[in-house]
């Protein structure tokens, strides 16, 4: 290949490859320097040695001595004593009741709601009973044979002007006499 001044020079290419991050790139090698064409960087991976994993080890501070005593006193702090057991159980048998308790109301409403709704349908049949038998005495009622039987066989008459006594009207559905009306 030639450049522009007319100088020759080598230049190799190595083949398309992927990288890790699956993009292309294409590596040109040009006397002896390497330049990677593609759009992503590949990562610097730079060589251990074996003096970095000796550094390394050397780097490491060593476990330090625990006494005894101190020992045991981190290990009893691991562990949960019966206090903290007992609270745990306690807080769970809470819990537990307390689910219980809440899925036994919704079943206890759940039943009612149909108890009421059956209720209810009853109720409905019933008034719909009495409409029906009402409508069946009034129906067979006479009211002019009524008439006749009171005046004509009772000797009931109707009541003059003077005989009739305006009271005034309560709320509740009867009147009490406390004494005569004159």
């Amino acid at each position: 290949m030639r450049n522009n001044q007319g100088n020759s020079r080598s230049t190799s290419y190595r083949s398309s490859r992927n990288d890790s991050a699956g993009y292309r790139s294409m590596t040109l090698s040009d006397n002896g320097r390497s330049y990677q064409y593609g759009s992503a960087v590949p990562k610097y991976r730079p060589e251990r040695t074996t003096d970095d994993r000796v550094r390394r080890q050397l780097q490491r501070k060593p476990a330090p001595v625990v006494s005894e005593r101190v020992r045991k006193n981190r290990e009893k702090a691991r562990s949960m004593n019966l206090g903290v057991v007992l609270l745990f159980s306690a807080v769970f048998a809470l819990i537990g009741v307390a689910v219980f308790g809440e899925l036994s109301l919704q079943a206890s409403n759940a039943r009612l709601r149909r108890e009421i709704a059956s209720m209810k349908s009853e109720l409905n049949t019933v008034k719909l009973d009495n409409e029906e038998e009402y409508s069946r005495i009034m129906g067979s009622v006479d009211m002019q044979a009524i008439k006749d039987k009171a005046i004509g066989q009772l000797g009931m008459q109707y009541a003059q002007s003077g005989q009739v006594i305006v009271v005034a009207d309560a709320t509740d559905d009867y009147v009490h006499q406390y004494q005569d009306i004159q």
